[in-house]
């Protein structure tokens, strides 16, 4: 599902973006949740089997694309931040340590003993059942035996962080971030071309980068904590404004089912969908209590967003009508 995207009507789209027309009514459709989470990450093994992390040692569930979702303790006695669905019963957590569970989220057993050392795991990409690269703190790790042991490929040096990870192929990958101090703001961007084996840091010049996707390997857009969106067709080598983002909003995460066709969630609690490559922007659903929306999954099923206050967001239309 990467493809490339179309960089001819991005570039003649650069310095501006806007909103454009109104998603139809009931497009978003409120999930059931039974508990209280507030959801940190949500991943998708299948069309219907999803999984969640949440505050407060929490997790989630659904089997039915994500209309109806179970809450239970994790008994980890710590905030969850990443979610990864390898099946139905077989989920991945982390925080502090890098958690699995065989059982749909039953039990927990930690993989690899990283909570012995500082700081929190804020992504992770399994290649295989065996080849993992993970985010923790502003270092990046590899493993090639299942998550057991893990070698230091890449420590950060002084200033540079990172908060997520993007393979759009098997050997390529990026991995963005930033850090804001009383100096200002300024955003991180590295590449791997070995599969998460070796980093190189690359040239960002702009802010902090809080949501990004990346389509193939030329081929990206980050939003920025100046919520200014940046579209790159060279690998991250460089970057071109694409304009503000959709209402100015600072965006959490950005995923796409295509390289026209993107939709984000923001900390303001909304749902934004563009099918022009970032040029306009529709507002999908937008919280009352305008309470942050984190990560998306858009998988082969309905579009599912997650966020604070036991939110969860539902793509209704791929069931009324189907997905055009």
């Amino acid at each position: 599902m990467r493809m490339k995207m179309n960089c001819a009507l991005a570039g003649a789209l650069i310095g501006w973006s806007a909103l454009s027309y109104a998603a139809a009514p009931n497009d978003w459709l409120p999930a059931s949740v039974d508990g209280t989470c507030d959801a940190t990450d949500v991943d998708f093994s299948s069309a219907s089997d999803g999984f969640a992390t949440c505050a407060f040692s929490n997790v989630m569930t659904t089997d039915d694309g994500g209309l109806n979702w179970r809450v239970r303790s994790t008994d980890l006695q710590q905030s969850l931040l990443w979610a990864h669905a390898e099946s139905h019963d077989v989920l991945h957590a982390a925080r502090r340590g890098l958690y699995r569970s065989v059982d749909a989220g039953l039990t927990w057993a930690e993989l690899g003993n990283l909570s012995s050392f500082d700081d929190s795991i804020f992504d992770a990409h399994w290649f295989d059942q065996q080849h993992i690269s993970l985010l923790k703190g502003a270092d990046l790790l590899y493993s090639d035996n299942g998550g057991n042991d893990w070698t230091l490929v890449y420590p950060a040096p002084f200033q540079v962080y990172f908060s997520k990870l993007h393979f759009p192929t098997a050997l390529t990958g990026f991995s963005t971030g930033g850090i804001t101090t009383g100096m200002g703001s300024h955003g991180n961007v590295a590449r791997t071309v070995d599969g998460g084996l070796n980093w190189t840091l690359l040239t960002f010049p702009h802010s902090r980068i809080y949501a990004a996707d990346f389509f193939d390997t030329l081929h990206g857009v980050v939003a920025t904590q100046d919520m200014e969106l940046y579209v790159t067709s060279d690998g991250a080598d460089s970057w071109q404004l694409l304009g503000s983002t959709p209402a100015n909003d600072l965006l959490m995460d950005i995923d796409h089912r295509d390289a026209q066709h993107w939709y984000a969630v923001s900390f303001n609690g909304a749902i934004y969908e563009t099918r022009d490559a970032g040029a306009t922007w529709e507002t999908g659903y937008q919280d009352p209590q305008h309470r942050a929306l984190i990560a998306l999954s858009v998988k082969d099923g309905a579009v599912v967003a997650v966020g604070d206050g036991s939110q969860v967001l539902y793509e209704d239309r791929v069931m009324r009508n189907s997905f055009d």
